[in-house]
């Protein structure tokens, strides 16, 4: 909790007031009143203007905050009357700020306005027509009726106005309006991003899925990664470490990094996904009769749908969040990780798994790929009511068996921690862990294999050892299930 937001704000309120004073009395004496009269010198008067703008973004700034902090769902704090109070005065104060707009779809997601959502996406084309956000929040929309066409439709029009056109794109998939995506600047990364990113660059060239005029691309990431070589330690830990590259290093790799470059198209499948030999109701059984709830089911999909779902991981340019530290990169169903296979998954677990995912929605999925040997993600829980954690990459690639999977412990997130809280603060829950005297059980890694579990459950990977080499890196995948 940050205690000094209020309190700032009502700074920020008096200062605002007292530099406004100031300025209209000055206007007034400027324009009715003799010069002899002007109590404030050209450059105060600027100062006063400037000090009143400045204000108004801090005000703006501070009540964005106090929206967050009251918006969070899962924290004591909770009171989204309040926090849409906070956030229509950051509007006044910062209008047409897109994050404003963003914060405010998601508090009325978890009130159930759906109504009011779509009102609020009609100010946010109004305000910035073509943005991508707006076609994020209609997706999710379209989640919470389980539309997962429309979702899956909009999720991959959001993410071509974000990212750009691939090279083999489909041409219904191809926004009309598609603008030019602007160059970034200088980009800063880890080397865990540029390795895979070359990696990726070279698999792709060699299996002819980009033309030869990409070739330049590989030789100016392995230009970088050779000039990295003597300036970053050889510590595993600086892989994590985020480099600042040259403007030149930057403008030369610009054309491919955090760009939709290449995706492997994955449509729905004629015919059923999940592998039929699995007792459905049998592992229902078991779900709903263990506490906590969490069960392994291998030989979880079909071996076609597990293929597929594993070319379109290793073809598809879409790994670009490289901002969690443990060697490991992440692709989301709002940026990229996104096809119609992954939503008849979640429709199929639903239609065999009634009694534990009957009256929920998937909310959210990802998917991570990771440097060859690394401790991965740490402990955490996750918002949800379901989780579905499976596996696609072969088990020759694994070099220690029976490692490289993942530990769920016996222990809930408590309902009064915030997300953050239960989600990245590894300390608290480490400490609460001990004091709980948690048990964890660990599932070691295996092909096609998938732990469902209580979202709320923590867990953590466990330590891996994999092949080092682009297609034989650890995959994992999740889908998250929720209440709507």
């Amino acid at each position: 909790m940050t205690h000094w937001l209020m309190p700032a704000l009502y700074l920020s309120w008096f200062t605002f007031l007292a530099a406004a004073l100031v300025l209209s009395s000055a206007c007034f004496a400027y324009i009715f009143l003799p010069a002899s009269a002007h109590f404030v010198s050209f450059w105060e008067f600027l100062a006063a203007g400037a000090l009143v703008r400045l204000m108004m973004v801090a005000m703006g700034t501070l009540h964005h905050r106090l929206a967050k902090q009251y918006g969070e769902r899962f924290s004591s704090l909770y009171q989204p009357e309040r926090a849409l109070f906070h956030l229509r005065w950051a509007l006044r104060w910062l209008p047409g700020d897109l994050r404003l707009y963003t914060l405010w779809c998601q508090i009325l997601f978890r009130e159930k306005q759906y109504e009011q959502i779509e009102s609020v996406i009609q100010q946010m084309q109004y305000v910035h027509p073509g943005s991508d956000e707006i076609e994020t929040q209609r997706a999710y929309l379209a989640l919470q009726r389980w539309d997962w066409p429309t979702a899956c439709r909009l999720f991959d029009r959001a993410y071509r106005l974000r990212r750009g056109v691939a090279w083999n794109d489909i041409p219904e998939r191809i926004p009309v309006d598609q603008p030019e995506i602007q160059a970034q600047g200088r980009i800063e990364t880890t080397l865990v991003k540029l390795q895979h990113d070359a990696a990726q660059l070279a698999f792709l060239r060699q299996g002819d899925y980009l033309p030869p005029a990409f070739s330049h691309l590989e030789s100016a990431y392995q230009q970088i990664l050779k000039a990295l070589a003597s300036e970053v330690p050889t510590a595993s830990d600086s892989k994590d470490r985020f480099i600042r590259l040259s403007a030149a290093q930057s403008e030369s790799i610009a054309l491919f990094y955090g760009r939709n470059v290449h995706i492997s198209p994955v449509p729905a499948f004629p015919r059923k996904t999940l592998d039929p030999d699995w007792n459905a109701a049998e592992k229902q059984a078991a779900y709903l009769e263990k506490d906590p709830a969490c069960i392994v089911i291998d030989q979880f999909l079909q071996p076609d749908t597990a293929e597929a779902l594993l070319h379109f991981c290793q073809k598809s340019t879409i790994w670009h969040d490289d901002t969690r530290p443990g060697g490991y990169l992440g692709a989301y169903m709002d940026d990229g990780f996104n096809c119609e296979l992954l939503y008849q998954i979640a429709d199929e677990l639903r239609e065999r798994m009634p009694q534990v995912f009957g009256d929920l929605v998937l909310q959210h999925m990802w998917a991570y790929t990771y440097a060859s040997r690394k401790n991965g993600i740490g402990i955490h829980g996750d918002n949800a009511a379901v989780n579905v954690n499976f596996w696609i990459t072969p088990d020759d690639a694994n070099l220690e068996p029976g490692t490289g999977g993942m530990k769920v412990y016996n222990v809930r997130a408590p309902e009064h921690w915030s997300f953050e809280t239960y989600n990245q603060d590894t300390a608290q829950i480490e400490a609460y862990l001990s004091e709980q005297q948690a048990q964890a059980e660990t599932i070691a890694y295996a092909h096609n294999r998938a732990v469902i579990f209580d979202g709320r459950l923590f867990h953590e990977t466990d330590h891996f050892h994999f092949a080092d080499a682009y297609l034989k890196k650890r995959i994992n995948i999740t889908l998250l299930f929720d209440r709507p």
